[in-house]
């Protein structure tokens, strides 16, 4: 009987542990969630819709993540079918703040904000320390090309077309 009760227990356990690294976030934004997949054997990141992704690292107070998001709506508008971009707010100001913010800053993109979502986004790239920052993935999850500040619309542009 103990057998059977300890095989029992590491089946749970093994069945439990198939969803490691899995995290659903809520977009203010969007009536749907954004499920993730960290993968830290491998240093991957991949989204649940299997397509190439962008995560835009910001917070509400950088000038310089304010003057990238007309062309972060853009290319979201633009490559929607075959890119994904996941905005990524640092510093919450809590629900209804946050969601003026994207109203007064016109952010069509998905944005998370909520702080466990934030933490667990940043530490699965290694960590966020400044903003705004572009990490580009492909669809296998695999980080293809990352920018630290306010770069350039065409420079931002090649990399998406370079992924799809």
């Amino acid at each position: 009987m103990k057998k059977i009760l300890f095989f029992a227990v590491l089946i749970a356990i093994f069945s439990g542990c198939s969803k490691i690294g899995e995290k659903n976030h809520i977009a203010l934004n969007s009536q749907t969630s954004i499920t993730t997949f960290f993968s830290a054997s491998n240093k991957t990141i991949t989204l649940k819709e299997n397509k190439p992704f962008m995560l835009f690292f910001f917070s509400s107070d950088c000038g310089a993540c304010k003057e990238a998001i007309p062309y972060i709506n853009f290319f979201d508008e633009k490559y929607a079918q075959n890119f994904e971009i996941v905005g990524v707010m640092g510093g919450s100001l809590g629900f209804d703040k946050d969601i003026e913010i994207l109203k007064n800053y016109d952010i069509k993109f998905k944005v998370i904000s909520d702080t466990q979502s934030v933490d667990y986004l940043s530490r699965a790239v290694g960590g966020i320390y400044g903003v705004p920052v572009f990490y580009m993935y492909d669809k296998e999850g695999k980080l293809a090309n990352k920018y630290l500040g306010l770069t350039p619309k065409n420079k931002l542009e090649e990399s998406i077309k370079s992924l799809i």
